[in-house]
Order: structure tokens, then sequence, then C-alpha cells
């Protein structure tokens, strides 16, 4: 039997991509969504927890580029400081619970764990440059990974997979383009996910700049590095909308990625999702 799962979600203002308040059933916890644009306004909302765990996130074209995992013991006050002190967030996504529910010990684990699964899913780049040096129980253990569970689920609800792409994916499910001598792999799963060993062609500037862009900002990272010649290689997987951006970031160009990419049998992407 499947297991169903509720999550109830208030839009503050009624605005679809504003401030959201998402609870999930018969959870302790309370998921708050702040675009940074409107990082004034969700003062306005009132009896928020204030102990848990956010992430700061960096998206382009729809998909994670850049993240970062903190704690707090302030609730949305903490998202003031950040304001002012990193620049390359734009939305903020936070798991808060009272006082009772989230220990100071279990959101401390939280972060710890929180970046060292990050920093393991090779899907983006982690703006956290120290682990936290905190230690915790086996039993301790089972419910912070228990708590995580949750957190990944939300966040996946919402659009942002935070494990690795590869986790779920079987080998008949990794998808290929070997053009021009340029192997790359990716998965599909809604998103398109390039991943990490990919080689870019970057003899050839995609037709839309903003993939141009995305290979500038992974080369400054250091997650896009020479390896001959004109091949670059991914040291992460990178998202994308369509598998026609994918294609266009890895091949440069413009690109069809539904006949572009195609599985170990050769047969396209729209033989196998289209019919």
């Amino acid at each position: 039997m499947n297991r169903l799962e509720i999550i109830t979600t208030q839009y503050v203002d009624g605005n679809p991509e504003g401030i959201r308040v998402c609870r999930r059933m018969l959870s302790a916890m309370t998921t708050l969504v702040v675009p940074r644009r409107l990082l004034s306004d969700v003062k306005r909302i009132e009896n928020l927890p204030v102990r848990g765990i956010y992430y700061l996130i960096d998206e382009e074209d729809g998909a994670l580029v850049r993240i970062y995992v903190g704690q707090t013991t302030q609730g949305v006050l903490r998202l003031v400081d950040h304001n002012v002190k990193k620049d390359f967030w734009n939305k903020a996504i936070m798991f808060i619970a009272d006082d009772d529910v989230f220990s100071l010990d279990l959101i401390s684990a939280l972060e710890k764990y929180g970046i060292v699964r990050a920093n393991e899913s090779h899907r983006y780049t982690v703006e956290n440059t120290v682990e936290p040096k905190y230690h915790i129980n086996q039993s301790q253990e089972v419910i912070v990974e228990k708590v995580f569970e949750e957190i990944e689920f939300i966040m996946s609800s919402l659009g942002y997979a935070l494990d690795s792409p590869t986790t779920s994916a079987s080998a008949d499910e990794l998808l290929y383009t070997h053009r021009r001598g340029i192997r790359a792999t990716g998965v599909y799963k809604e998103k398109f996910t390039v991943l990490d060993g990919s080689v870019i062609d970057m003899n050839r500037k995609p037709r839309d700049a903003k993939y141009g862009h995305l290979r500038q900002s992974l080369i400054d990272s250091g997650d896009l590095v020479e390896s001959d010649g004109n091949a670059w290689t991914l040291k992460k997987s990178v998202e994308f909308k369509s598998p026609s951006g994918a294609a266009n970031f890895v091949l440069g160009g413009s690109n069809n990625g539904w006949s572009e990419w195609r599985n170990c049998e050769g047969r396209s992407m729209s033989e196998l999702y289209r019919g």
C-alpha cells in the first residue's frame, strides 16, 4: 500500500512565489520559505518557532546551484544578518520547531549532518567553509537521520533535491551524449541532471548566454576544470529545467535534448518518454 503524505502550505499574502509556511501532517516541524526580496515582510508572521536549521540557496534557471547550511536560535532574525554579510543567496528555507522539540544539541547535529550530506551529493557548490566540530552518540544519530529524512522530503517537494542524483538511478536510467568526442552523462527525473564527471565542450559557446554564464560561474568556483584542451570536466552535478538546456550547456550551440540524450541502447529520450 502506498504511503500518503500530506503537506499543507500557507501562501502569505496569497502570492505563490512569495513567502510560504509549510507543515507536514503529524510533524512538529514548520518549514518557512523566504525569497530574499521579501525578507522584511517575514517579520509580520506571528508565533513562528525560533530553533532549527536553514538553507540559503542560489538558484539559476530554476536549478539549485549554491547552498549554505546554518543553524538558528533566533528564527528569521538570523536571516537579517546573512542579508548583510552574504551576497550569493536569493532564497532561504528554514526548518524550525519549538525549543522542547529542537534542543541545542539536535540543531547542532542537524547542521553538521546537513553540511556533510550537501558535500556528498555533488549537486551544487557548498558555501560552508568550516564543518562544525560536533559529535553525537549512536542514539542521537538515529534521531538526526529521521529528522533529516523529513527535511529531504520537504525540500524535494519544493523542487530542491538534496541527495546525490545517482542514489536512486539504475544503470538503465542513465542517459548519454557522445557528440564530437564529448562524453556526458545525465539522469532525467522531472528535471535533467548532468552528472559530475561529464565532459563539457568549451570550444562551442551556447547560443543562450545564460548557459555561458553558468559555465563561467562553475569555472570560478572550481567545479568545472580543464581536462584536455577545450574539453573541461564537471566536478559536481548540475540540474536543468529541460533536457535541451542540459544539452546546450554541455555541447554549446542550440540542441534538441529529447533527441540528443540517449540510453545505453541508443534510444533517444523522445522514444523513451514520449512513446
